[in-house]
């Protein structure tokens, strides 16, 4: 049996299924238009009201006064990296892991931490740094586990000194950390040592203002002209959409961007998958230094980067919490939210039910 969804509900229970592993961290788009904009357009009135809180939301930040001379880490999973080819003995063990259950037996270096931030250029930055002690204090942040059960504790028995490469508004970047030795696991678990507040993390998804419900966004800056006077951005549509596009709001310090639109005619059956969209938006003059923002979550988007896992992965900073689903909401809709929400994306079912309200 093939298995449909209305058009609509079906872009955002794809968008809700790609946010669980292996997404940026841009917010899920709802709300459809009916109709495109016309060519050079900055976006519908909804739109352009929100570009304009997100533009002086990111103007007072603190990010936006270092992007370009400080350390700024695009996700806090970074802080705490997990090695690509690491794994787990159990989902008991994972869920210590990710909920910061680590426990000391052994004596950690007293000494203090000697390196540099470094980027692919050349360019380095000295910041202050944790002893093992402190990066261990982070480490074992003891939240609550994720599921019904108690999780356990890690066993650190040793740390050294390290470094890891994570994702900044610079570029990669190899960055001092701690090493630990954790017992039954066959890899070191690194914790980033620079003290923290010598550095800015990125939210997961920062709605500051909250976001509208007209004012669908972008997942990804996939690429900058030569004359870098036209963006490519991604985002993902519905299965059934006719056309689609996206919108740019310019500032001195920023652009930020969203996308829309337009459903096929009539009220068929549309297969519940996602589809990765693409869309081009002509800047007034070269993108120069300026930021690129997404107009829903308000988060930067760096061309290139490689955004971690989404919540529910080995994101050991993303709480586990119950997920609250809007009553009305489908099945579908709530088996996705709720898978979600176990690693902390209330966020995303708040969506299914501002979607849901909509389509009353």
């Amino acid at each position: 049996m093939r298995l449909t969804i209305s058009r609509a509900a079906a872009v955002l229970v794809a968008a809700l299924a790609v946010a669980a592993c292996g997404s940026q961290h841009a917010a899920p788009r709802v709300p459809t238009h009916a109709t495109p904009p016309a060519a050079g357009q900055s976006g519908p009135a909804a739109f352009v009201t929100r570009a304009r809180q997100v533009t002086a939301q990111w103007d007072r930040s603190t990010a936006a006064r270092v992007w370009r001379t400080g350390l700024v880490l695009m996700d806090a999973s970074d802080l705490t990296p997990v090695p690509s080819n690491a794994g787990f003995s159990s989902q008991r063990e994972k869920d210590a892991f990710g909920s910061g259950h680590f426990r000391l037996a052994g004596t950690l270096p007293a000494g203090p931490l000697q390196g540099l931030v470094r980027w692919a250029d050349g360019t380095t930055l000295r910041l202050p740094l944790l002893t093992a002690n402190a990066a261990f204090a982070d480490l074992a942040a003891q939240l609550p586990c994720g599921g019904p059960y108690a999780c356990g504790q890690l066993t650190v028995t040793g740390a050294q000194p390290g470094t890891v490469t994570v994702g900044t508004s610079r570029g990669l970047a190899s960055v001092p950390a701690w090493s630990f030795t954790v017992a039954g696991l066959g890899w070191k678990v690194s914790e980033v040592a620079v003290a923290r507040g010598a550095l800015v993390v990125l939210p997961r998804y920062a709605s500051v203002p909250a976001p509208g419900r007209n004012t669908p966004g972008v997942s990804g800056l996939t690429a900058v002209s030569a004359d870098r006077r036209t963006l490519t951005l991604s985002f993902i549509g519905s299965a059934c959409d006719a056309a689609w596009g996206a919108y740019r709001y310019e500032s001195n310090a920023t652009v930020v961007a969203g996308s829309w639109e337009k459903p096929s005619a009539g009220n068929t059956p549309c297969p519940l998958v996602g589809v990765l969209r693409t869309a081009r938006v002509t800047l007034a003059r070269p993108l120069g230094t300026r930021v690129v923002l997404d107009v829903a979550s308000g988060l930067p988007l760096v061309r290139g980067s490689r955004y971690p896992d989404g919540p529910g992965c080995h994101d050991r900073r993303a709480r586990h919490r119950p997920v609250i689903v809007p009553s009305n909401a489908s099945a579908a809709m709530a088996t996705v939210a709720d898978s979600l929400g176990r690693a902390g994306s209330q966020a995303y079912a708040d969506r299914v039910g501002a979607h849901l309200t909509q389509q009353r």
